[in-house]
């Protein structure tokens, strides 16, 4: 699936869910950064996507690979908070240089 945020376009894998709690909707990777009110989720996180409807803003619709319209969902939750995606994922160095 190709996303754009902020002028940025990346590939970002996604799963198509016939059933369960997610049925009729996609997950990409965990390729996203996301932050709430209490500051940034310490991981990164999926984006749900899901049918448009007529009333969707056409520049949340991405396009996947059959073709098919999907609308990007910005609202996520990790460890019961709420976040809201706010870009790309980037790995940040630790203290010791290490990517994390």
């Amino acid at each position: 699936m190709t996303i754009e945020l902020d002028g940025l376009l990346r590939q970002v894998p996604a799963e198509y869910h016939a059933a369960g709690a997610l049925a009729g909707r996609m997950l990409t990777a965990r390729a996203f950064c996301a932050e709430s009110p209490y500051g940034e989720c310490p991981v990164p996180v999926t984006m749900p996507l899901h049918r448009p409807t007529t009333r969707t803003d056409p520049r949340l619709i991405v396009v996947d690979d059959l073709a098919e319209p999907w609308v990007m969902g910005f609202h996520v939750q990790y460890q019961q908070l709420r976040y809201r995606i706010t870009g790309f994922y980037h790995p940040r160095p630790s203290a010791s240089g290490e990517l994390r």
